[in-house]
């Protein structure tokens, strides 16, 4: 007797919307969806008890006829492509034919739509059963309502989170979908609540506003490059707005938003000196490109895709982000509310004796600088901060950040390219390293050369590269086979980050290491001449402002 049978329709749909289907958002998303490929204008997403009681979604589109209305809710039953050659070349969001027919499956749901010049329609359905049908007086487009969510399935509400991890992720579905389509406009209603609302005007600015909050476009950078056919717009939040995720970094595939670990690391990366570490920013990459050059067809929430060459997308998106970021003026970072918030118990006002301690004869005339303000030097407080002072108010600069930035940048420029005139050494120095990393230079020698490190048959160094100071060997070296250990290759992008890094950090001006007047203006005036002096390789600001408002606050003279 047989024991392999075919799947009853009703059965093999409930199974579809365990992978199509797992929360409320998931609804969202695909309703949203097949709205916008509908031609869609201006939707409206209404959500009841978190979408387990009621979700509905309501466009402009075109509508669906009678046929097609019934149509829509059969599996695998789709206008989005006819045969195999379709799929090599996708320019829709939905297109497998699943959603509707699982989403009905798992719960109560009415349709009602209506083409232009023909009557509206009504059906409904109940967990995939057909229950009747009727006519619907309602304007062009579709309205669909889902009920009782998951009503056939109990099992499934094990998987449901909190109340708030549900109401986010409907929120963050949302702000995606209206990221992904800034020509839409689109309503977000909880519980009859207004939750988001986008206008529909395809302006970047004001659609961040409207989702991340007022006044975050200010010092926002945007570009846009052209290669291989392939467009990449980026709308980047200045750095001094960040996150502690990286949800908030959105990449977007030929309007369909998508989640992409190389994509997203580029993006990481090309903030990467302008942002503390752990940090990360708000930004939207869109990415317009021949649908044949990737694959959408790889999970059924349609959240990944597979480029023909992402490692080459990866590189030229963090390119381009460092290349913007380093063409724009960003603003000195204002620390004052770190201050105003300190507790009262933990301030010790400084005495007569402390001030004289630390102050030194003011300049006479401003220091003229170019990204950063003109100032007058005022002193050195503790060792560690340089005070300057203006019509704005007061700026403290943190001298080992700043030249940590100073020296970064210098090496970074001297790694660019590694073939640089050499410098024979009178003796062999030896390395001094252990054998096992002695083994990996060895294995790696003609690496090393490139770079300009000559090694003798002993691997001691017998010459050097000319950008690098004698006392830095050591740096160099451990940098570079820290960085064969860990990836087992060289990664010159990576690598010519890491040296300058280290290199820049270990020589820079210490905390509490006194330095003289000449050496304050010298600093001064090779931080000004840096692409970013706001903040050092490690994303800590160089230097902060306090206004002349925020101390007359302090003092209590406004409020």
């Amino acid at each position: 007797m047989p024991v392999i049978r075919i799947m009853q329709e009703k059965l093999a749909n409930m199974i579809a919307a365990g992978e199509v289907v797992d929360r409320p958002a998931s609804v969202i998303k695909e309703l949203v969806e097949n709205a916008i490929d509908a031609h869609a204008t201006q939707l409206t997403v209404e959500v009841f008890e978190l979408g387990m009681q009621k979700i509905s979604v309501s466009d402009d589109g075109i509508g669906m006829d009678h046929e097609d209305a019934h149509l829509a809710f059969m599996r695998h039953a789709t206008s989005k492509i006819k045969d195999e050659s379709d799929l090599s070349a996708i320019g829709t969001l939905g297109f497998r034919g699943e959603a509707l027919a699982a989403i009905a499956s798992v719960s109560k749901v009415t349709l009602k739509t209506r083409q232009k010049d023909s009557e509206g329609i009504e059906i409904s359905l109940e967990g995939g059963k057909f229950l009747h049908e009727r006519p619907a007086a309602m304007n062009v487009g579709t309205t669909i309502e889902v009920n009782d969510l998951f009503y056939n399935t109990p099992a499934r509400f094990k998987y449901i989170k909190s109340e708030i991890s549900e109401k986010n992720a409907i929120i963050d579905i949302f702000d995606r979908l209206a990221l992904s389509n800034p020509s839409v406009r689109m309503r977000l209603t909880m519980d009859g609540k207004l939750i988001r609302e986008t206008y529909g005007k395809n302006d970047y600015h004001a659609l961040i506003d409207q989702i991340y909050g007022k006044q975050m476009t200010q010092g926002m950078t945007e570009f846009t490059h052209v290669f291989q056919k392939i467009t990449i717009k980026g709308h980047l939040v200045s750095p001094s707005i960040s996150r502690t995720r990286k949800k908030d970094i959105s990449i977007i595939v030929n309007g369909r938003y998508i989640r992409n670990y190389a994509l997203i690391q580029a993006v990481i990366d090309g903030y990467h000196s302008y942002m503390m570490v752990e940090k990360y920013p708000i930004a939207v990459i869109e990415i317009i490109m021949d649908p044949s050059l990737l694959d959408v067809n790889v999970h059924p929430q349609k959240y990944e895709v597979k480029f023909a060459n992402e490692s080459m997308l990866s590189y030229q998106i963090e390119l381009f982000i460092k290349d913007a970021l380093s063409k724009k003026t960003h603003t000195i970072q204002d620390n004052v509310q770190k201050i105003k918030n300190q507790p009262r118990e933990t301030y010790t006002p400084l005495t007569v004796n402390d001030f004289e301690s630390w102050i030194e004869e003011p300049r006479e005339t401003p220091l003229q600088t170019g990204k950063l303000p003109s100032f007058d030097f005022i002193g050195i407080f503790g060792g560690t901060y340089i005070l300057f002072q203006n019509q704005e108010g007061l700026f403290m600069m943190d001298q080992h950040a700043a030249q940590e930035r100073i020296r970064y940048e210098y090496y970074h420029e001297s790694l660019k390219n590694p073939k640089h005139i050499k410098k024979g050494l009178l003796f062999p120095r030896p390395l001094h390293v252990t054998k096992e990393d002695l083994e990996i230079i060895k294995h790696y020698q003609a690496t090393f050369e490139s770079y300009g490190f000559e090694l003798n048959k002993n691997l001691d160094l017998i010459a050097l590269p000319t950008w690098l100071h004698d006392a830095e060997i050591d740096l160099a070296v451990e940098g570079m086979v820290s960085m064969l250990q860990q990836k087992g290759r060289i990664d010159l992008g990576t690598l010519r980050d890491r040296l300058a890094k280290d290199i820049s950090c270990k020589g820079a001006i210490k905390a509490n290491q006194n330095i003289s007047r000449m050496e304050v203006d010298k600093l001064l005036k090779d931080l000004e001449s840096c692409e970013n002096p706001y903040t050092c390789p490690h994303g800590r600001p160089t230097l902060i402002k306090i206004t002349h408002e925020d101390v007359e606050k302090m003092f209590k003279r406004v409020v």
